[in-house]
């Protein structure tokens, strides 16, 4: 079966285009032609808001949402892990995915699989120059003083990369800290054969995969009507292209699959309608991929977060206009530790409102 990302594609173009109604039907039971017909008249002929409507057994639904407090009290932790125990993060050696499976890391101590498309830092000669640094001011300064680069351009390039490297040595240094050994992978996540390859590699060093969060993703934000096809298929397979390698590649008894989705897929985004789509998907994969595995599979549908994470100011102000206020960063961590251990549904979204 093919997994799509129609709606959160679009929920966004709902947003970029004002004055056309831009509507997904989905059909959750089999419809004769002549009632499919019927009900696209009928959708096109009405103009009340939602971008996406479900039809079953006849009848038409819209969705809502509805807060659900996660229960924590007297319940054992679903999942098992000891220090042998084997984890895969996808995208989990800086942002907002670091952070949490740091915090993750600090309760469950074990080997952890950590995959970028940077190269490995520690293998970098002048990673030890650079290690204290903890902002690109101070990085952007430095090479500057030291008169190696000519165009503001090649200083830019390489503090965002010293930047990086910085983030992803501070994170392994701070899960080895905690008792765990870390691996550090590097590999562009949309080479399926590359990340076909790592996880058969993992189950033949260790025999076992206990969990993935799948937390990697890529912005190039642009209104629909300015994107290039390359620029959306950069932005939409970081997200999928892993997802059918997990698919295909993981043994029954993986106790976790964590993905990290958005809001963007629920609410639509302006200028998002590759990033929204993508993870579209991946709530899509959980529900399937959940029937499969004998853990649980849990696509989370990340809000905004406060100082960290992928929200530009701008994106960060159009929140706002809309009510939407930012995830604090410890109250997120242990948030996510609980929805691991405790959480029962596949889809699940979290955010920080002005109304719960």
């Amino acid at each position: 079966r093919h997994h799509q990302g129609y709606p959160g594609l679009f929920k966004s173009l709902a947003r970029e285009f004002d004055h056309t109604t831009c509507r997904l039907i989905s059909l959750s039971t089999p419809q004769e032609v002549d009632q499919i017909a019927d009900i696209t008249l009928k959708e096109i002929l009405t103009n009340d808001k939602p971008a996406e409507v479900i039809y079953k057994n006849d009848q038409r639904h819209k969705v809502d949402i509805i807060p659900s407090p996660l229960s924590t009290s007297l319940n054992e932790a679903h999942i098992q892990l000891d220090q042998k125990s084997v984890v895969l993060v996808l995208g989990g050696a800086q942002g907002i995915t670091a952070e949490l499976v740091k915090h993750m890391s600090q309760a469950y101590p074990c080997t952890y699989i950590l995959v970028g498309r940077s190269a490995d830092p520690r293998n970098e000669a002048s990673a030890k120059e650079f290690e204290g640094m903890k902002t690109k001011e101070e990085i952007r300064a430095y090479l500057i003083k030291s008169g190696k680069f000519t165009s503001p351009a090649e200083i830019e390039k390489e503090t965002t990369k010293i930047y990086k490297n910085n983030q992803i040595l501070r994170t392994i240094r701070d899960m080895e800290a905690l008792g765990n050994t870390i691996i550090y992978q590097s590999l562009d996540l949309c080479d399926e054969e590359g990340l076909s390859n790592l996880i058969s590699s993992i189950y033949e060093k260790y025999s076992r995969l206990d969990g993935v969060i799948h937390g990697a993703g890529l912005l190039e934000d642009k209104l629909f009507k300015q994107k290039t096809t390359s620029s959306f298929g950069r932005v939409f397979d970081t997200k999928v292209k892993p997802l059918r390698v997990l698919a295909e590649q993981l043994r029954t008894d993986c106790q976790f699959v964590v993905l990290f989705s958005s809001i963007a897929s629920v609410y639509g985004n302006k200028g998002q309608t590759d990033y929204a789509a993508a993870n579209s998907v991946l709530d899509d994969y959980a529900n399937a991929l959940n029937k499969r595995l004998q853990g649980k599979v849990i696509s989370i549908n990340w809000g905004p977060w406060k100082g960290a994470g992928m929200v530009s100011s701008t994106l960060e102000s159009e929140y706002e206009r809309r009510g939407i206020s930012m995830i604090p960063l410890d109250e997120g961590k242990e948030i996510f530790l609980n929805e691991i251990k405790y959480g029962t549904e596949s889809q699940v979204l979290i955010m920080s409102g002005n109304n719960w």
